[in-house]
């Protein structure tokens, strides 16, 4: 998460994988909203505020193993969001600070231990000195809810985030960045008293790169990443299975490369060096690999290809020390009307798991699939209907499965202002390592 908030907050660097120029059919349609200005505030600024309701039918809220048998309750949630997002330009065109915050109430008709109040919150602060250097800072805040319930079950659990980041560049053209330097802490603190001590944990970053900007949104970038990860809460015997610290190095490479108007490629290489602060015998070397590409076939109908390899540090089982996930994404979205989209997604993961102890490895494989379903009433009212369905299965292992149906409305307002403010949002469904298979919001 942290490299990649990093590069999403740079002034510099364009953010990944956005609509092509004349690709704008295919945007949210609750992302346009009003397009009125507003006397109310200074020129230049760009506002949005959203609210949106969703009710959904959870067949298995908690995921539980398809072995837990009547553990397993069906039940309704009603969750309500409140957002609102600025960029407020300040002493030059590229100097800004962008901000949002979103504030939500979650409520489960049976299983009301599950009940909680997410929160996220966010500010950045986008510099330029001179021809030279520019850069950022960014301050993050969010709870949420803990994806992987069954270690708490019949509790709930919930994941606190806190983040602090800033990026300076060196830019000696106006396209070349040399060098580009990157630093950033995470904070991740659980809810439940043994997710606390299993997986507390603090990340540090550093990252050293070139970057160099083509034309329209293509770039490319190369460098250096260093992360220092800790569990500080870990018990003795944790630490002797687990570790309680481990240093990662990754050289990496990657760009985006706008090969027409109508196509867009994005691609992640690196190469990653894992060493264990106690279990030496562990260290690991991996590659990490991630591949987009988007094509807008019509001016009705787009085809989007994700592709991805990486390292994943699995909070579902105590007794394994680090998972890898490879697997693929295909999405297709289609304007069926003048104010209607219909999408489809489907999703094949793998799961490696590097186990515990004397090591040994377990696998899992993933479907998910759904489909999605947006009307918009008009400039600043958006109905949707969508699903989603996960089966999970593996060798020796009982698996575990269930189906979600929403059906939300999205109302919005903003001043049309560019860059879209409404880009600030931050937006829970889309954390790694799954996000809902029907949202484009996560992966445009």
């Amino acid at each position: 998460m942290i490299a990649k908030v990093i590069r999403d907050i740079s002034p510099s660097v364009p953010p990944p994988v956005e609509a092509p120029a004349d690709s704008s059919d295919r945007t949210s349609p609750a992302a346009k909203g009003v397009g009125a200005g507003s006397p109310a505030l200074p020129e230049g600024v760009s506002y949005s505020l959203e609210f949106e309701r969703n009710v959904q039918r959870i067949t298995n809220p908690y995921r539980l193993l398809n072995s837990a048998g009547s553990q397993r309750h069906a039940d309704t949630a009603v969750t309500d969001e409140l957002r609102a997002a600025f960029v407020v330009p300040l002493a030059s065109e590229r100097t800004r600070l962008l901000a949002s915050a979103a504030f939500g109430n979650v409520g489960y008709q049976d299983q009301s231990k599950l009940d909680y109040h997410p929160h996220a919150l966010r500010a950045v602060l986008q510099w330029q000195a001179g021809d030279l250097l520019r850069g950022s800072v960014m301050a993050f805040d969010r709870v949420r809810q803990n994806r992987f319930l069954a270690a708490s079950w019949p509790e709930r659990d919930l994941l606190k985030q806190r983040l602090f980041a800033a990026d300076v560049g060196l830019w000696v053209t106006e396209s070349l960045a040399l060098p580009r330097l990157s630093v950033s802490r995470t904070q991740s603190r659980y809810e439940f008293a043994a997710n606390q001590a299993l997986y507390n944990r603090d990340d540090s970053q550093v990252q050293v790169a070139a970057s160099y900007l083509g034309k329209e949104s293509s770039y490319a970038m190369a460098g250096l990443s260093m992360i220092r990860s800790r569990y500080p809460d870990r018990t003795p015997l944790q630490i002797q299975q687990l570790d309680d610290a481990y240093r990662d190095r990754e050289y990496f490479v990657s760009g985006l490369w706008d090969y027409s108007a109508k196509t867009q490629v994005e691609a992640y290489l690196g190469w990653r060096h894992r060493r264990y602060a106690n279990l030496s015998a562990r260290d690991v070397n991996f590659l990490t690999a991630d591949l987009k590409a988007n094509w807008l076939y019509s001016a009705k109908t787009s085809f989007h290809v994700h592709l991805w390899s990486h390292p994943y540090g699995n909070e579902e089982d105590p007794a394994t020390l680090y998972s890898i996930q490879s697997g693929g994404r295909f999405s297709v979205r289609w304007k069926a009307g003048e104010k209607t989209w219909l999408s489809m997604n489907v999703v094949r993961e793998r799961q490696k798991n590097h186990l515990i102890g004397a090591g040994g490895v377990s696998e899992t494989m993933a479907w998910r699939f759904g489909p999605r379903l947006e009307w918009q009433m008009n400039r600043n009212v958006l109905l949707t209907l969508d699903g989603w369905r996960e089966q999970v299965s593996g060798a020796g292992y009982p698996g575990y499965g269930g189906s979600v149906v929403r059906i939300g409305v999205v109302l919005s307002h903003d001043n049309d202002g560019s860059p879209p403010a409404s880009r600030q949002y931050v937006h829970v469904e889309c954390d790694a390592p799954r996000y809902v298979e029907t949202t484009f919001s996560c992966d445009p």
